[in-house]
């Protein structure tokens, strides 16, 4: 690809209208602060509440109270969607980004001595750890079903990208070491065409103040060089960039901008994934598959045999921990010694770990449409609610009408069957893409790279199949 040639297809920035709102000095940030204020409004309504609810009553109420139903029916499912087709347009209006931010100036502007995070933060292992964290509290406290859990979680968050901002001089501290969404939208960002990127590399070559990574303007509340210190004239694909098109702002001669990139671009490579998203992959291909086989009942007993049969030799610990060390921990397992044993019997012979981190790369973007394909099936589900949600934010009221039988419980928006034959339809696409994408890896992980692929394709094939059938 020539430096004259331009790396995006389309541009959005292109377009008058988006333009002229992305330049404006308010943006992102007037966003992030009406996500704030939205997210300080859920903690509160959700405080205290469905602490008085049984596990079985808590099913419902998750759906008829506003927090529970806004932050895992539409929010974080939303997110999955956004990331899969925007990149990671969600860190564009991320509250907590501008939490991390503030508490960063403080420091800056108090003189208060800070650290550097250590190379465990900067390799993302602690985002990995607090993922995991969370989907542990999620099986074993039902913390998507009780409303004052979740308040609890919104407000460590915001209390956690403030302090990391304090006590920590690294660029989006917060971002890099400690969101907890930070990986799958690392990895799930990385398959969408649509990203940052320069239009002409010799337009950058031949710039000579580089305004986009000029330290002098890199805490400018608006027209500010990268608060991350990336390279946006030359990204990869697990750079964290966060989208504050600050660079676009910035740019001298308008050669930065948001849209359909070329595939030469650099930050569509698909180089392996680093250690932490690989580990995530791993983790969440048995999150994901449990998941997808709770939606059919008669597959859903069967998936949790082992679990079950854990909760009968220990029955004094909740049910909820053994399902978790199972879909978490054991079942991955289970599923990648199978598929080092595939990419060790094609002639994969460079150690386990080049095999797994080469394997993961492949089941990405596999994994990533069976997580979209739960999340639609939960928006499905979900979403009936929103209107009595609204008009009674905290559910009580919606939830004794429908328990007594005077409220029918909403339905689905789409039915399962046809989230489940677009479903399918997207995995055998993506898995064919991921085939060829498999080719860009370095030559000798291909056979790793392509046996992670296609163990997923037929893993979540098959239950996908199940969802279709009536």
């Amino acid at each position: 690809m020539t430096g004259d040639e331009k790396l995006l297809r389309l541009d959005f920035l292109g377009w008058s209208p988006v333009r002229d709102l992305v330049l404006r000095p308010w943006f992102p940030v007037a966003l992030q602060v009406l996500a704030l204020v939205a997210v300080g409004m859920l903690a509160l309504l959700g405080w205290g509440h469905g602490l008085d609810k049984s596990a079985a009553e808590l099913k419902l109420f998750r759906k008829t109270h506003l927090t529970t139903l806004a932050v895992w029916g539409l929010w974080w499912p939303g997110m999955i969607a956004v990331a899969l087709a925007f990149g990671r347009a969600w860190c564009t209006v991320c509250p907590m980004e501008l939490a991390n931010r503030i508490g960063d100036a403080m420091a800056r502007r108090l003189g208060w001595p800070r650290t550097r995070m250590g190379r465990f933060l900067r390799a993302g292992w602690a985002t990995l750890v607090i993922y995991t964290v969370l989907q542990l509290l999620v099986a074993g406290f039902s913390l998507h079903r009780v409303p004052h859990f979740t308040a609890l979680m919104l407000a460590a968050l915001f209390g956690l990208a403030l302090v990391t901002g304090l006590v920590f001089r690294t660029p989006r501290s917060f971002c890099a070491g400690f969101c907890p969404a930070a990986a799958l939208l690392s990895v799930y960002g990385r398959f969408t065409p649509l990203q940052l990127s320069h239009e002409k590399a010799s337009v950058c070559a031949d710039c000579e103040t580089k305004d986009c990574v000029s330290s002098s303007s890199r805490y400018r509340f608006d027209k500010r060089s990268c608060s991350s210190q990336l390279r946006p004239f030359d990204r990869d694909p697990s750079d964290g960039c966060v989208l504050c098109l600050q660079c676009a702002k910035v740019c001298p001669r308008d050669n930065m901008g948001f849209g359909v990139v070329r595939e030469g671009a650099s930050v569509r490579r698909k180089a392996l994934l680093r250690p932490f998203e690989a580990a995530f992959v791993m983790i969440a291909l048995g999150f994901v598959a449990h998941e997808v086989v709770g939606e059919v009942k008669w597959l859903d007993g069967r998936f949790h045999w082992v679990p079950e049969r854990l909760h009968a030799m220990i029955p004094g610990l909740s049910f909820g921990w053994f399902e978790a060390l199972w879909f978490l921990f054991l079942f991955p397992l289970m599923v990648w010694a199978f598929i080092a044993a595939v990419g060790f019997a094609f002639g994969h012979r460079r150690g386990t770990r080049s095999l797994l981190l080469a394997a993961a790369t492949g089941a990405a973007p596999v994994v990533a449409i069976a997580h979209l394909a739960k999340a639609a099936a939960k928006v499905a589900s979900w979403a009936a609610f929103l209107p009595r949600a609204l008009a009674e934010p905290g559910g009580a009221e919606t939830f004794h009408l429908i328990q007594v039988g005077v409220l029918a419980t909403p339905g689905r928006l789409v039915g399962l069957s046809l989230v489940g034959w677009m479903a399918l339809l997207l995995t055998v696409v993506v898995g064919w893409r991921a085939w060829r994408w498999a080719q860009q890896v370095p030559s000798e992980s291909v056979i790793a790279a392509r046996s992670g692929m296609m163990t997923s394709v037929l893993l979540f094939s098959a239950v996908l199949m199940m969802w279709t059938l009536p």
